[in-house]
């Protein structure tokens, strides 16, 4: 789809539509998985662990490969988004449009399920009371999972558009790439 504009000859203009406004909004999603990461990560070494020795959890090997995941899949959700940034910047400056097998539309579902599960690791590791009103990291695992629900970034979705697009099976569900 070619968008009408006066700048025809910029190549941010020819940019996907869709796709950026998606990648928009996985870029909110990193935000606040890294926010998260980076709260237990403070917390981890005033924070004892309850009903165990643990006068902090920085100490727990078992909090240590919570934090790693979760550290993890933030890593790879950056490296997902980067690529769909510069697959629609290559896109654009070559002047093609997308389909459906380009994997931007995948790879910012991708984006928000991994910011989604580190989230919730983290909440799983930094303890009960992450729930409590007064603790950031409920604010941070309502925003991802409010973020995450989108339906252009559901994961399941994407996997079917993408899987069909791959195998060439019409019609597919969504004209939006």
């Amino acid at each position: 789809m070619s968008y009408r504009t006066e700048h025809s000859d910029e190549v941010v203009y020819r940019s996907a539509f869709v796709p950026v406004t998606v990648l928009i909004l996985a870029q909110a999603q990193l935000g606040v998985a890294r926010s998260a990461l980076d709260h237990a990560m403070a917390k981890a070494k005033t924070r004892g662990i309850t009903h165990t020795n643990f006068q902090t959890q920085a100490e727990s090997a078992g909090f240590q490969m919570q934090i790693a995941e979760a550290a993890m899949k933030i890593d790879t959700a950056f490296l997902h988004a980067g690529r769909a940034a510069d697959d629609l910047d290559r896109y654009a400056q070559d002047n093609r449009l997308m389909d459906l097998t380009a994997r931007a539309r995948t790879d910012t579902a991708l984006v928000a399920k991994y910011c989604r599960e580190a989230v919730e690791i983290l909440v799983a590791a930094h303890g009960t009371s992450s729930l409590a009103d007064a603790n950031r990291m409920q604010r941070f695992w309502r925003d991802v999972h409010t973020a995450s629900h989108h339906a252009i970034t559901e994961w399941q979705v994407n996997l079917e558009v993408y899987g069909k697009a791959l195998l060439g099976i019409e019609p597919n569900i969504t004209h939006l790439i």
